[in-house]
């Protein structure tokens, strides 16, 4: 299929004539359409005011599964539940214990230890508290174990590693503190002092990733800095690289991402027109508007908008995620009161741009909190969430339908996730194995495999860019985007 790009490496206007043919040949040949399967409800009743969800392995099995905690600010639990493989899901020991948790407004998944793989981290807003449960490798946690008790009205926790040491750390918003804060860890469960990332008046949100480019993670932070009428986003640029010092400090970025939100709900790095350039995301709960920036570093930034109050007044989470395998981001949205479509996406135009708004789903739950992963192991992306009216935890199943245009094959192949940096799974092949080749946008062969269906294959030595997968027997062109 590449063999005559070979012969024209040299020729750099014909590359490009190439590469359109590519697309085109991706386009022509299979034909992505996602549906959503009605809510399946995985527990009635979770606690009264579920707020925040996270997705992971919790039991070593690989199966993805789902830990949840209530927002009520009094005996607040958080609870798991583990998945079959194939989005059945059974709830497991509560994980917290009683009267413990007073406003759970921050958790996630990451193994801090080392030992019995994942381990689930939360926080406590009433006690000011990042607390940390261990895995015990046989399907349960231990008890909690404090990181902070100096975090004053503890939110969002996030775990990455800050300071470049292998080891995860621990962040957290605290937003009675009016400060953003770290704390780094030694990779065996224990963690050093509270650090801050900057002090700022009532933080909401905390994001990272490199979005200078330089190796170390930055940080985006969402703080209402006028009591209640005017929430900003500022980035903060980590100097672990640039400084020489091998030590990390915080420099703010010389302009100010937006502001002027009444109640911003959301801020967030993500790479929204596919361009391999971070962006930075947000909704407004109050005003409506849900947008991202493309932003200059110490530069201006444009905006445009995804939607407004005239599609959802109250919007609450806006998540970034390929939802129908063709390597392009989509956007979902969800409303933070009960008025209008509980969930919606809008999917990638493939050029830069998103389509008009698609529903998911329409009910009255408030969805505060979701996470998209694949549950039911079909290589495509589902959606959990938890309902804070509804006081219910549900998942919503993608039924990616990839036909091709010329005969309706009926057999699927898909590669996910994509994109990824590491190791690549591809869902469909056919009996024993398949040969794959990756090219580059050149048509030089990077790499080649033998593999079977759901494999994972390592691409972790690949340099970040767009790629080609070719698979052995088939029609099929690809496309590959390697963080």
């Amino acid at each position: 299929m590449f063999s005559f790009i070979l012969a024209i490496v040299n020729n750099f206007i014909m590359i490009k004539t190439v590469l359109s043919t590519i697309v085109l040949l991706i386009s022509v040949t299979c034909y992505s359409q996602t549906v959503w399967e009605p809510i399946q409800n995985i527990d009635p009743n979770v606690g009264t005011d579920p707020y925040i969800i996270s997705s992971g392995d919790l039991d070593g099995d690989t199966d993805i599964d789902l830990v949840v905690g209530t927002f009520s600010f009094s005996n607040d639990v958080v609870k798991w539940y583990a998945n079959d493989g194939s989005g059945n899901f059974t709830l497991q020991s509560t994980v917290s214990t009683t009267g413990s948790l007073n406003g759970v407004g921050g958790l996630t998944i990451a193994d801090l230890d080392g030992i019995n793989g994942n381990d689930i981290i939360t926080v406590s807003y009433i006690d000011n508290a990042v607390v940390w449960y261990a895995n015990n490798g046989a399907g349960g946690f231990s008890a909690e174990q404090y990181i902070s008790t100096a975090v004053s009205g503890a939110g969002q926790v996030t775990a990455t590693d800050i300071n470049n040491d292998g080891n995860l750390d621990i962040s957290a918003a605290a937003y009675t503190g009016n400060e953003a804060v770290w704390f780094a860890g030694n990779g065996d469960g224990t963690f050093g002092p509270k650090q801050v990332i900057a002090s700022v008046p009532l933080p909401g949100n905390l994001s990272f990733d490199d979005f200078d480019g330089d190796g170390d993670l930055d940080a985006i932070i969402g703080f209402d800095d006028a009591g209640g009428t005017s929430g900003t986003i500022e980035i903060y640029y980590n100097q672990y690289v640039e400084s020489g010092t091998m030590t990390v400090s915080w420099v703010k970025d010389l302009v100010t991402v937006d502001s002027g939100n009444p109640y911003l709900f959301i801020a967030e790095f993500a790479d929204v027109n596919d361009d391999d350039v971070l962006d930075i995301i947000k909704s407004d709960n109050t005003s409506g508007e849900v947008a991202w920036y493309s932003k200059i570093k110490d530069g201006a930034s444009t905006e445009t908008i995804i939607s407004d109050a005239t599609t959802i007044a109250r919007p609450a989470v806006v998540k970034v995620s390929d939802l129908d395998n063709d390597g392009y981001n989509d956007v979902i949205v969800t409303d933070g009161s009960s008025a209008d479509d509980a969930m919606i996406w809008f999917e990638s135009t493939d050029v830069g741009t998103l389509n008009s708004s698609a529903l998911i789903v329409d009910n009255n739950y408030q969805l505060f909190g979701i996470t998209v992963n694949d549950f039911d192991g079909d290589g495509d992306k589902d959606i959990a969430a938890v309902g804070f009216f509804s006081d219910t935890l549900d998942w919503y199943e993608n039924k990616l339908e990839t036909l091709s245009t010329e005969d309706f094959d009926s057999n699927v192949i898909s590669v996910y996730p994509n994109p990824t940096s590491n190791t690549l799974y591809i869902n469909g092949l056919q009996n024993g194995t398949s040969n794959i080749q990756i090219y580059d946008v050149l048509g030089q062969t990077v790499l080649t495999s033998e593999l079977m269906s759901n494999t994972g294959l390592d691409i972790s030595e690949l340099h970040s860019g767009m790629y080609f997968i070719q698979i052995e027997n088939t029609d099929d062109i690809i496309k590959l985007i390697k963080k």
